[in-house]
């Protein structure tokens, strides 16, 4: 019986990030009043509470069952069971830059006979379908506050490059052929990012696309719908088009910052659009934390809980190649 193995570093990313983390929330609520951010906290209730968890695990089901249904679709014969605790288990690693951390997976599910080629296209396939679904729910109420567009821009910019760069395979073929042909780790780092962009585009044909994404907007609109829950149990209502794009705003501002987690831009964005939206300081404090707390840190709190699960490691199960068809029926 075995837990899935954690680097060193990984650890001390974790830690690191959690002191990081509530050192800033404590000089949130200082700054904000202590007195008046523990009332805020009070009008949340247990009911609340439990609501805004059960969205929140309605982002991880949906973004899960992409992510299996994504190893499959590339030929992973991985169980459920196994690639749920390895899925869940990743998110200990969120609060690491750019959710790099959660790469950790690729070798979690090596034992399985899961390539990191085809995990590693999973993932960047999901990285761009999350952050083309937040930028969609971001838009919807851009006309709300001012100043966001150059954010929205950007995150539009990045996307775009993205998908040229999958889309069209001529962009990246000539570099691609030159570099993989230099000797060392170099030529053999550059074939295997070929081999990844080749996968990823198995992930994102039309079919596939449209599923992903549909399934991305659900699953973020679970987690924004959750922050129009909590809005609205602190006695500060808002339509739920300005809660739903005040949190993606602010999980777009976290992930162009590159910080682990988003930590500081993600919730220093949200409560200075509450502000914009005439919410009170100290229930803007409130309610980021809280939802912060719900959302990323249950989700850290669950991957720490799935890596210590122990199991039995079956023998790896070997690697089927994709299906001919390249649409899902």
């Amino acid at each position: 019986m075995a837990a899935e193995p954690l680097a060193r570093k990984w650890i001390t990313a974790i830690a690191v990030s959690t002191a990081v983390a509530a050192a800033l929330y404590l000089i949130a609520v200082l700054w904000a009043g202590h007195a008046d951010v523990s009332r805020a906290f009070e009008a949340v209730g247990g009911g609340t509470l439990l609501a805004l968890l059960a969205l929140s695990c309605g982002n991880y089901g949906l973004r899960f069952l992409r992510w299996h249904y994504y190893l499959h679709a590339l030929g992973s014969r991985i169980s459920f069971a196994h690639d749920l605790r390895i899925y869940i288990a990743g998110f200990a690693l969120t609060t690491t830059p750019g959710k790099a951390g959660e790469m950790a997976r690729s070798v979690w599910l090596m034992p399985y006979g899961v390539k990191p080629t085809v995990s590693l296209a999973a993932f960047f396939a999901e990285r761009i379908q999350d952050f083309l679904a937040v930028l969609l729910l971001a838009s919807a109420g851009a006309s709300l506050y001012r100043g966001g567009t150059w954010m929205l821009a950007l995150s539009a910019a990045i996307v775009v490059a993205a998908m040229v760069v999958l889309f069209i395979p001529a962009v990246t073929r000539r570099p691609l052929a030159i570099l993989s042909r230099r000797p060392g780790a170099l030529g053999r780092l550059v074939g295997r990012m070929g081999e990844i962009l080749r996968l990823t585009r198995g992930c994102m044909t039309p079919g596939r696309f449209v599923l992903g994404l549909s399934l991305g907007l659900c699953a973020w609109g679970a987690e924004a719908g959750a922050f129009w829950v909590l809005l609205q149990a602190m006695q500060s209502p808002q339509s739920l088009v300005t809660a739903v794009s005040v949190y993606a705003f602010a999980m777009l501002a976290g992930a162009v910052s590159f910080m682990p987690g988003g930590l500081g831009g993600s919730e220093a964005t949200m409560v200075l659009l509450l502000t914009v939206c005439q919410v009170p300081l100290p229930t803007a404090v409130s309610a980021t934390l809280v939802i912060r707390v719900a959302t990323l840190w249950f989700a850290v709190f669950l991957g720490i809980v799935a890596l210590s699960i122990r199991f039995r490691a079956p023998s790896p199960v070997g690697f089927a190649p994709p299906v001919a068809r390249s649409e899902p029926r």
